[in-house]
């Protein structure tokens, strides 16, 4: 089925794309068979792996490609404002188990901010406060890592996140394009991000892409 997106010239490569993730399903099989499969062995997990993340990358520059065009037409967004963390503690201090449902990432995660830590015990009321902060937020993260769904259950997320775009790309577009208004130096930095190693890459679609992708990338920042 084809599924008409903004830029024609590359449908093609959303076909290959397609076509690519069909016959990865066939050798894998179905999301729901590595769900309810929570102690496969290493070498299932690895295959899944070997599959997935060549395709994951080769999807993440053809979105770029469409995002980019898109973001040439989008008005300027407004910065967002920064807000004050609030200071009255959440009503539930621990979070609640749900479903795991996988998102496509689209960009890389932001690192960390860099903080001053105080070299002796707080002294003003501020810095107590900002101390207490700290440790609810480290105990947070602890549980929340204790709470992390085993790898098989990540991976079928991530496969069926990716069956999402590949069915209806036109809302991870339409984010990417924004976000790209905001900073479009990052389409350079999601162009040339490096293919990970597989034995079931494609290196002509890849070159092809990659190609597609860095010329994007520079008509969006000539453009902005």
């Amino acid at each position: 089925m084809h599924i008409a997106t903004l830029s024609d010239p590359i449908s093609s490569l959303w076909a290959a794309a397609r076509a690519i993730f069909v016959r990865m399903i066939g050798v894998i099989g179905e999301p729901r068979a590595l769900r309810e499969n929570l102690e496969p062995d290493a070498k299932t997990l690895a295959r899944v792996r070997a599959w997935l993340r060549p395709l994951e990358a080769v999807v993440r520059k053809i979105v770029l490609v469409e995002a980019a065009a898109l973001a040439r037409t989008l008005a300027p967004q407004p910065e967002p404002r920064l807000t004050s963390p609030t200071r009255f503690a959440p009503k539930t201090p621990y979070p609640q188990p749900r479903p795991h449902r996988g998102r496509f990432r689209l960009w890389p995660r932001s690192g960390p901010r860099p903080r001053i830590r105080l070299l002796g015990p707080p002294t003003h009321v501020r810095e107590i406060w900002r101390e207490q902060i700290r440790e609810a937020q480290v105990r947070q993260l602890a549980l929340v890592r204790f709470m992390r769904p085993p790898e098989p259950v990540l991976l079928a997320g991530r496969i069926e996140a990716l069956a999402r775009v590949l069915h209806k790309p036109l809302p991870a577009i339409r984010r990417l394009a924004r976000k790209l208004r905001r900073s479009p130096r990052l389409a350079y930095a999601l162009a040339v991000t490096r293919w990970p190693r597989s034995p079931h890459a494609d290196p002509h679609l890849q070159d092809v892409v990659i190609r597609h992708a860095c010329d994007s990338a520079k008509e969006l920042n000539d453009s902005s």
